[in-house]
């Protein structure tokens, strides 16, 4: 480790963080983490041990890890519903900031944070690390280098997302929290949005989109959802749903298309890969981006040093706060789409219930004659006939 590492603070050691954010900055050389911070002590220990920190180097809030510890900056991973107050609290405090996904689960939060970073001059990132993988990469470089032709569709696949509880010792089910995480799989996958900009290579203008629960009877998220994204030039579909359904990636062109697919066609792209397969007017070729490690976990690491060095270089991460925030306004007007049943167009106005409330806010959109999200109570809904008791 360099003498002039940066010092890192991490806030919330729940399995991402000791599973994959703290062992990707151990294989950095530009920066350590220097202290941990959490509410459940046992996280706490597993979190110190996988840093090689001192038990003095633990704390029960970022407050006091920051009052005690010369920090350069912050990885806050805890529930997007406590977040903001944390993340201005560093931005106060003059440190820059990566973050977990969802940046909040409401668009006036995530304004909110973006505008404290901007006027205090610090750098917003946020943990879009599906823009690292080998894959990805590969086809947005086939796509800019005319081998498809015009880009006219993608679509992705994630309709094998694992129902991955949280830690069992805070609470496992928090994603099942409508309060907590915002909505169900598509706020736990919200991945999909900012993965389909970088491949279209625009901004997702519209959203219209089907979102149920099929397999969750007792509970008010959805786990289902099929959303077509509007681009300024092109379209994409991105299925998503925590079940057993096919995964993949698969790309539309005027000349041409690419096929992303993993081992028995499941959902990647933590899964173990199959083959990336190009075919256009000059044949079919197929690629192995992965280089032969056909499962991949050091993302991570990609995510890590692209912080580091747009903080020692002063200049923005591959994904900020700004990028999050289109994720997360792309993702509450799909539920908005789900719930009226058309084109609903971004980006969100500021006066719109869901910008001002997340998903809460669609509680105060007037039902329609068909509501499949009001039909099953989804989101603390009454069905349209029923009042509150």
């Amino acid at each position: 480790m360099t003498e002039t590492a940066l010092r890192l603070g991490v806030v919330g050691c729940g399995n991402v963080t000791v599973e994959r954010h703290i062992p990707a900055v151990n294989r950095l050389e530009g920066a350590r983490v220097v202290a941990v911070a959490d509410t459940v002590d046992t996280r706490l220990v597993a979190a110190r041990q996988i840093a090689g920190l001192p038990e003095s180097q633990t704390f029960s809030s970022f407050s006091a890890m920051a009052d005690a510890c010369d920090l350069d900056y912050v990885l806050i991973a805890v529930p997007p519903s406590v977040r903001r107050v944390i993340v201005e609290d560093a931005f106060e405090r003059g440190l820059d900031v990566l973050t977990e996904k969802p940046l909040a689960t409401r668009p006036s939060e995530a304004a909110h944070m973006i505008e404290r970073a901007r006027n205090l001059g610090r750098k917003f990132g946020i943990v879009h690390n599906y823009l690292f993988f080998p894959e990805h990469r590969l086809v947005r470089e086939l796509i800019d280098q005319g081998e498809v032709g015009e880009l006219r569709h993608i679509a992705t696949n994630f309709l094998g997302v694992p129902d991955a509880p949280g830690n069992d010792e805070f609470r496992p089910r928090w994603r099942h929290d409508v309060e907590e995480a915002g909505g169900g799989v598509l706020m736990d996958m919200i991945h999909v949005f900012y993965l389909a900009e970088y491949l279209m290579g625009g901004q997702i203008s519209g959203v219209s989109a089907v979102v149920d629960n099929l397999g969750l009877p007792d509970e008010q998220v959805e786990d289902f959802v099929l959303a077509h994204l509007y681009f300024p030039e092109g379209y994409a579909s991105v299925n998503l749903s925590w079940s057993q359904g096919p995964g993949g990636l698969e790309v539309t062109g005027s000349r041409g298309r690419i096929l992303v697919f993993y081992e028995d066609f499941s959902t990647g792209p933590f899964s173990t890969f199959d083959e990336l397969t190009l075919v256009n007017e000059s044949g079919k070729k197929i690629y192995r981006p992965r280089g032969g490690q056909e499962v991949i976990d050091d993302t991570f690491d990609a995510l890590h040093q692209d912080f580091l060095e747009a903080v020692r270089d002063n200049r923005d991460p591959v994904a900020t706060g700004e990028d999050g925030a289109r994720s997360l306004q792309a993702a509450l007007a799909t539920y908005s789409s789900g719930m009226l049943g058309r084109r609903v167009p971004l980006p969100l106005g500021v006066d719109d219930p869901i910008f001002q409330e997340g998903v809460i806010g669609l509680r105060r959109i007037s039902p329609q004659e068909f509501d499949p999200l009001r039909s099953k109570s989804l989101f603390g809904m009454q069905p349209v006939g029923d009042s509150p008791s």
